[in-house]
């Protein structure tokens, strides 16, 4: 029987709201802004809190990208908290390995998070650091029960943590996997980012953090070295975006693939979406496959590699790509990037109206803790390739990132924030998003809830599918079929994401979270 969901509520505000994965985090997010803070100080508060009780979708040793739109200047900035691959590593190793492995120190990048939330608050923020990382140390510490989503996580992570005896011991404790309801303390990721609170992020990059995780690194055959750690830079710039059908566009610039969502906007732009719910899906799907295309041919590191965003985002370049879908048959879909879940996404809106889209990860769960810090590390150098092009693998390179996070203009003023995790399924869940708010002029709550396609399945960078929320109907999936594309029916809430938005309207604010993964938290006051 598909799975039903009850009507969601619109969640409404005056004051500031944000809307994240797990309530906790909301909660300590609100009771910043509730103290005077702003959207940049409520964004690190929550996201810390999400490190310690959502750990696999992002944590400590994981990445972070934020936009901050700032209400006095009406300037938006685009923060990139993400790491390179260790100096040591070169593409001779893993070719010779045959594959960059999914977990264990071979896998991982030099963690980002820390030093963005640093920079982010040295920018923006009006509240001590240290104060705003307490309700995190409070969850580590003290611990809090698992939900059965949590529970189900946990299970579905068991397989790659297990074998790790740090890993095993937090999360496993006994070799067995916690039911719902079991309290997880983390003392070690307590004492960790208590070392944060007293000497902020010099204790993780330079400090007795780094000189564990690099002393747990050489222990276990891998790369890092005390350099990799003191040398880490997050990056501030200008976002990059595009116009939609009178809106402005703003995304994260390479190495975010944010750039691939707004390409995918331009060439759906080249015509009016269509109502029909088959060919409205059909343009989607082949500009998302025409977008997608270009991440292989010409994103990597701008500080390595030239990207032609001019190019990419011109409007002409659009139409010419545009021309190439055939409204009667669909593309082959080729090799699609396997998607995952795990990463934790929030915005925030303060009472000045200041707006922050933010997102961590570390991308598909390396499941490996760093020695006796509690630092869940990433696998990020996933996102490398070793053929050659732009995202060759290379020492001290970033990988392209699937992280981004957008936000929508009207005449200048933020209007709507947004963004979902998801590795490659974001750009294809965020450009229905934008679509079910612009083109059909959905509220957000509805926008949100809307069915929804991705390209999957999530394991596989080949041997895909248009895989479509059974809530779409078989003469939808039929229609598509007909059209060339190679459909899977999957349950009626089974596309994945965790979707949240806040819009600004008027004098009063209006937030909308994903009923998806079974739980989210719009708050406001």
């Amino acid at each position: 029987m598909a799975a039903t969901w009850p009507a969601q509520e619109p969640r409404r505000g005056v004051h500031g709201m944000i809307a994240s994965l797990n309530p906790l985090a909301s909660a300590a997010g609100l009771r910043v802004l509730q103290r005077g803070g702003n959207a940049v100080d409520a964004a690190v508060a929550a996201g810390a809190v999400l490190t310690v009780v959502e750990p696999w979708t992002g944590q400590l040793g994981g990445d972070g990208f934020m936009l901050v739109a700032t209400a006095r200047d009406r300037q938006v900035m685009a923060i990139n908290g993400s790491g390179v691959a260790p100096a040591a590593a070169s593409l001779e190793r893993y070719q010779a390995l045959g594959e960059i492995p999914s977990s264990g120190w071979l896998a991982a990048t030099v963690p980002g998070l820390v030093d963005a939330w640093w920079v982010a608050l040295q920018r923006f923020g009006s509240v001590p650091f240290a104060e705003l990382l307490q309700d995190a140390v409070h969850y580590a510490e003290r611990g809090f029960p698992l939900t059965a989503r949590q529970a189900r996580q946990n299970r579905e992570m068991a397989p790659v943590g297990m074998p790790f005896p740090e890993t095993r011991n937090v999360f496993f404790p006994g070799g067995k996997i916690p039911e719902a309801g079991f309290f997880l303390r983390q003392p070690d990721l307590a004492r960790t980012l208590r070392a944060l609170q007293h000497d902020g992020p010099d204790a993780f990059y330079r400090g007795p953090i780094a000189e564990s995780i690099v002393a747990a690194s050489e222990r276990g055959g891998g790369q890092f070295s005390h350099d990799d750690f003191a040398q880490h830079r997050t990056e501030v710039a200008q976002p990059i975006q595009t116009t939609y059908r009178g809106w402005t566009v703003l995304e994260q610039p390479p190495v975010s693939q944010g750039v691939i969502l707004l390409m995918a906007l331009n060439i759906v732009e080249t015509r009016a979406l269509p109502s029909e719910t088959a060919a409205r899906i059909h343009w989607q799907v082949e500009a998302h496959k025409l977008a997608l295309q270009e991440r292989v041919l010409s994103l990597g590191d701008p500080r390595t590699t030239r990207v032609e965003l001019e190019r990419l985002l011109d409007k002409r370049q659009a139409g010419m790509l545009a021309g190439r879908i055939d409204r009667a048959r669909a593309r082959p879909l080729g090799p699609v990037p396997a998607g995952h879940p795990d990463t934790s996404y929030l915005c925030v809106v303060d009472e000045a109206r200041n707006v922050v889209s933010y997102i961590h990860s570390l991308y598909a769960g390396n499941g490996i803790v760093a020695g006796d810090t509690g630092v869940l590390l990433n696998n990020r150098m996933g996102c490398f390739s070793l053929e050659a092009g732009p995202n060759q693998l290379a020492g001290a390179t970033r990988p392209i990132h699937t992280l981004n996070s957008w936000l929508l203009l009207r005449d200048g003023q933020p209007q709507v924030v947004g963004g979902t995790p998801g590795s490659f399924w974001q750009v294809q869940t965020n450009l229905q998003l934008i679509n079910n708010l612009v083109d059909a002029g959905l509220p957000p709550q509805d926008a949100v809830d809307a069915a929804r396609w991705r390209m999957g399945p999530q394991t596989s960078w080949t041997d895909a599918s248009l895989e479509l929320e059974g809530r779409l109907g078989q003469p939808v999936a039929e229609r598509l079929r007909g059209l060339g594309h190679r459909v899977t029916v999957i349950g009626d809430w089974d596309a994945g994401g965790s979707a949240q938005l806040i819009a600004i309207e008027g004098d009063g604010l209006v937030g909308a979270g994903d009923p998806r993964p079974g739980t989210s938290a719009v708050l406001a006051y």
